[in-house]
């Protein structure tokens, strides 16, 4: 049964995607390798496998238990922010596509459990992260780094089963007349996770402080020891590393267990929400098509909180920058030119959330009077607009402590949009005025990222050889305008 799910669900993706749909021979290569299970992981796992083998180098250069032990605490992390993140957003995907459909007619207990092992095989190649860490640590320690092995395992399945969690009391319901409460509400529950996930992610980026400061972090590790990824510290003290291990798996099999039957109780039957509103008289308010199809993205967004989470990764990546303002009362415009590039930089992630969210939407899309033009703008302004509300937030609070920050703005205003065209226009090459969804792998956005790199390099190079600032927003608007004008020319 999972076969067959992982099959459909890599077909429904090649049916979206009108680089593959319209070519018959790229239509049954691309059929005959998402076929292949093994070869789809494998495919997946060499991709990731570099950065794990770059993560592993870390332990070659110490042997203190102490350093160690910090260490796998904040690479325990990984797995479990990426197994929530995978979960809560392919979810959404998965059963907004009619995956689970076929299933709802057959005498299944509890068909989520395949839902479930469907989203373990999207999220297992991001193992090779951190598995070459544990086999390296086995090779000087066994015992810690067997356990270490268990607990990255451990890290994945509590990251799995907390983004479950999320599905469950967020995603899976149908909402009649959401109004300005419903609305509240998603956006609170939104800012609680980031908040949460934004606590995991300050860990990663401590990394080079537990270096330093391994004495100290052990302190503050062995104060919360309890406490998950604090708890992986203990890989040195293999009987009490057993016990809370098998006191996590405990707890957590059974708050897994009893989600999945929830989960699958709410595919079948989606509970209806229905909220009181004032009827008020009908005004029609006729918008262009560009701005009717990102109002459209963002209310999905706004319903779908699972979704809107991982649309907003970006806002992840200026929270350490917002610490260091706060707590030093001040900030450099040398400071904030790279965040402002990586922003622009992390737009490109978005456009799995910004194409994903259209799910059955797009039978219905291609029968209104909408060009592929006009869609793939309207893509673009969507996954330019909050990290262009970012970096300008960004700017404004650096102006706030130094005026001289105010000479960013043009690269808050630039990046996100050069990097959201590039990414569009890659995507959406294709001849002709079907709109469509293209096929979004891992691969994709890695090259996406190199391209959009080396164009951020180009706009860049004028600061480091000694030009001034000005030449490089030059070169950043002159790439806008040309980008601009490709997109205005798309399909013709």
């Amino acid at each position: 049964m999972l076969r067959i799910l992982y099959r459909e669900l890599h077909y429904q993706i090649a049916k979206r995607n009108p680089l593959i749909a319209n070519d018959e021979k790229q239509f049954q290569k691309t059929i005959k390798n998402a076929m292949d299970i093994k070869r789809g992981i494998g495919v997946q796992v060499l991709g990731f496998l570099p950065f794990g083998l770059l993560m592993a180098s870390t332990f070659a250069f110490t042997d203190e238990k102490l350093v160690i032990s910090s260490l796998m605490v904040s690479l325990a992390l990984i797995p479990f922010v990426f197994a929530m993140y995978v979960t809560a957003v392919q979810t959404s995907y998965i059963l907004s596509v009619g995956l689970f459909e076929p299933l709802k007619l057959l005498p299944i207990k509890m068909g989520s459990r395949y839902l479930s092992g469907l989203l373990l095989l999207e999220i297992s190649p991001s193992l090779a992260t951190v598995l070459p860490s544990a086999l390296f640590l086995m090779l000087k320690y066994p015992l810690p780094g067997i356990l270490s092995f268990l607990w990255l395992l451990l890290g994945l399945f509590l990251g799995h089963t907390l983004g479950l969690l999320l599905v469950n009391f967020f995603s899976l319901r149908i909402h009649q007349r959401a109004g300005r409460g419903h609305f509240l509400k998603s956006f609170a529950r939104v800012v609680m996770f980031l908040l949460f996930i934004g606590m995991f992610m300050m860990m990663n980026y401590l990394q080079s402080y537990i270096r330093e400061h391994s004495g100290e972090v052990a302190a503050i590790v062995k104060k919360y020891f309890v406490a998950y990824p604090f708890a992986v510290s203990s890989i040195f003290e293999p009987l009490r590393s057993m016990a809370l291990f098998l006191a996590y798996l405990g707890i957590f099999g059974f708050v897994y267990y009893q989600t999945l039957k929830e989960v699958w109780k709410k595919i079948l039957e989606p509970p209806v929400v229905s909220e009181r509103r004032i009827i008020s008289k009908f005004r029609a308010s006729p918008k262009g098509k560009i701005l009717a199809l990102v109002l459209k993205d963002f209310k999905i967004f706004v319903r779908k909180p699972a979704m809107l989470v991982a649309f907003l990764f970006p806002v992840y990546i200026i929270f350490p920058t917002l610490v260091s303002v706060f707590q030093w009362g001040e900030v450099e415009v040398e400071e904030l030119l790279p965040v402002l590039f990586v922003i622009g930089l992390f737009s490109v992630p978005g456009a799995d959330a910004v194409l994903k969210v259209e799910g059955k939407n797009l039978d219905f899309l291609r029968a209104l009077p909408i060009k592929k033009k006009d869609f793939v703008i309207a893509k673009v302004v969507s996954m330019a607009l909050i990290p262009t509300f970012l970096g300008l937030s960004l700017v404004s609070l650096g102006a706030f402590y130094n005026p001289a920050a105010f000479v960013l703005l043009p690269y808050a205003l630039f990046l996100p949009f050069i990097a959201s065209s590039i990414t569009m226009l890659y995507f959406f090459r294709y001849k002709g005025e079907e709109i469509g969804i293209p096929e979004l792998r891992w691969p994709h956005i890695v090259l996406m990222f190199i391209i959009v790199g080396i164009v951020f390099g180009v706009i860049a190079l004028p600061i480091f050889v000694g030009a001034n600032v000005i030449e490089s927003e030059l070169i950043a608007l002159v790439t806008s305008l040309t980008l601009a004008f490709l997109l205005g020319r798309l399909s013709r």
